[in-house]
């Protein structure tokens, strides 16, 4: 009975040094990693890092647009107001995502704000059954485009006015338009 008793009275007490032991390590690496962060000396975007969380940011919001979803939509955005206009755009559901066109992605920002906070944009050519129309997908970044912070802003409008603004459309709201969220440069 003594040796049972001595026995869980060890293992209560290894399991409490290793988690001493695991607590200690999680304070230390978060400490050390604070502190890198603080240090860096960044004086460039990463701009692949940039156009990867945007390629990834658009595929999900393409897939929320397909769903018909306003709440998987504005699940994605930083700021989901307007999500619900969105949806209501088009008839997302008949999109054929295998033809979707992007015209590419880029920035309006020269440079990141002293956050490190910079934006991307993609434009995308979504054909809906007969009709073509045009999504504006931003994403913001931090860390000089080192981390995502998610989708600012989706614009979505038809291909005709589009074109009547000779592509010159970036996600402005105006009657032949609906957008979610606000954008992250306002001095366009």
């Amino acid at each position: 009975m003594k040796k049972k008793k001595s026995n869980q009275i060890l293992l209560v007490l290894l399991l409490s040094v290793a988690l001493v032991f695991v607590i200690v390590m999680i304070i230390t690496a978060r400490s050390t990693y604070n502190k890198k962060v603080a240090a860096e000396n960044i004086t460039e975007p990463d701009f692949n890092a940039m156009a990867e969380f945007s390629d990834e940011n658009s595929k999900a919001v393409l897939k929320a647009l397909k769903s018909g979803s306003a709440e998987k939509l504005g699940s994605l955005m930083i700021d989901p107001k307007g999500a619900e206009n969105v949806i209501g755009f088009a008839s997302w559901g008949d999109a054929d995502l295998d033809n979707a066109v992007s015209l590419g992605a880029g920035s309006f920002s020269t440079a990141p704000d002293e956050k490190g906070m910079m934006d991307i944009s993609e434009r995308f050519i979504v054909p809906v059954g007969e009709q073509k129309y045009v999504l504006y997908i931003e994403t913001l970044t931090s860390r000089h485009g080192m981390k995502n912070e998610g989708v600012k802003v989706v614009g979505a409008t038809t291909y005709e006015h589009f074109d009547q603004l000779d592509y010159a459309w970036n996600g402005e709201q105006d009657d032949s338009s609906a957008v979610a969220g606000e954008t992250f440069v306002t001095d366009k």
